[in-house]
């Protein structure tokens, strides 16, 4: 709730999401808050009129979704609704707001969004844990 406040959100947030009560702050709340307003010029209005937002998850939906409209359609993410980003399920997203014909290049994009991910991951702990050896 401290946060909620701090956030300048109202309480019909509240209201409109009660489970946003029981969602992490560190881990859900703050991310999710800092990366709209990464993305979005009036990242409180955009939640007063779309609180859902909070309960999408962050890296799978979210910042897939905008990725792929800035990176691989250039659209103007600013100029676009938060609900059309999001309510729609895959398919429908990539072709109602995203312009595709079919879908596929979206699906094409998540799979290898998530392949570039692993394969990250994986450096990292590589990293890791040659720090790990070299300390020893």
């Amino acid at each position: 709730v401290d946060f909620l406040k701090e956030a300048s959100f109202h309480p019909f947030l509240i209201r409109r999401l009660p489970p946003v009560l029981g969602y992490s702050v560190e881990r859900d709340l703050v991310p999710k808050w800092n990366y709209l307003r990464k993305v979005r010029q009036y990242a409180s209005f955009e939640i007063s009129r779309f609180p859902a937002y909070f309960s999408y998850p962050l890296d799978r939906v979210i910042k897939c979704r905008y990725e792929y409209l800035h990176t691989r359609k250039h659209l103007p993410i600013q100029l676009i609704p938060l609900d059309e980003v999001l309510r729609y399920g895959d398919r429908d997203f990539a072709v109602n707001v995203a312009k595709d014909d079919d879908g596929s290049f979206y699906s094409a994009f998540v799979e290898n969004r998530k392949k570039n991910q692993k394969q990250q991951s994986r450096k990292r702990r590589r990293k890791r844990q040659e720090k790990v050896h070299r300390k020893s």
